[in-house]
């Protein structure tokens, strides 16, 4: 199995090759390849290396390991925290960390975490082993205020909004979610959930009309119209035929 690709970000010298010595003594599937010591810095090296993993602390000068989070739209990327704070695991829940280690590092938790992002990289490597809808009917939507446990069956679509993602449900309910729109699309049932456009996922259940206007347009159960982008039509195309909605 491939390693992952690890880059520390830490303002602390010492701190940033602790944590260098601990993986590369204890965590056989992690290869450290780049440190930053500012969230400036670590914007240039996940550009450069394109990590799997971020080990991102927290409090840094002028800004936080969130700031870095914030300022990247798409994070192709899992995020452990390290840091000497305990008052930031909330938050570190609603950016959807794999896992928050405490200074000083504890080496059964830092083994724990390397056993999380392996197991994060296998179900976004492999989606289809665990997006079974008959399997799960609920997910867990952290939004600003704490967090929604909703029914997937009730999503009729989701839309991108900067980095947050607008849920829409059946009964005009809308919910604003931390987890950008790659996070649900990797969590949401492949056959059920579609992906129209870079800004929207649709529940093809929801489905209520097609239009040839402005080269495909998807009219949902909540009369909204969404454009399907040109280079995701083939999917929309084949997503209904699994469905069995598609008449020729």
């Amino acid at each position: 199995m491939e390693k992952l690709k690890a880059v520390i970000v830490d303002d602390e010298k010492l701190s940033r090759e602790n944590l260098k010595s601990l993986i590369g003594e204890y965590c056989q599937n992690i290869e450290v390849i780049g440190e930053a010591n500012s969230v400036k810095t670590a914007n240039s090296k996940i550009l450069e290396l394109e990590p799997d993993v971020l080990f991102l602390d927290i409090n840094m000068p002028r800004q936080s390991g969130f700031d870095l989070l914030q300022s990247l739209p798409d994070k192709d990327f899992m995020v452990v925290f390290v840091t000497a704070h305990n008052e930031y695991g909330i938050q570190a829940v609603k950016v959807n960390a794999v896992d928050y280690l405490l200074k000083p590092i504890d080496i059964n938790e830092l083994k724990s975490a390397e056993k999380k992002l392996l197991q994060r990289r296998n179900f976004k490597e492999e989606p289809h082993l665990h997006n079974n809808y008959e399997g799960y009917k609920k997910i867990i939507v952290n939004h600003s205020q704490g967090f929604s446990i909703i029914d997937i069956d009730k999503i009729v679509r989701l839309e991108a909004s900067r980095n947050y993602t607008k849920i829409y449900l059946n009964d005009e309910t809308e919910i604003t979610s931390s987890k950008n729109l790659k996070e649900f699309e990797d969590i949401l049932n492949n056959k059920t959930f579609c992906r129209i456009h870079k800004s929207h996922l649709i529940n093809l259940k929801y489905l209520k009309e097609y239009s040839n206007l402005d080269g495909g347009t998807a009219i949902m159960s909540d009369n909204s119209r969404i454009v399907i982008s040109r280079r995701r039509f083939q999917e929309f195309l084949d997503k209904l035929r699994d469905f069995s909605l598609y008449v020729k």
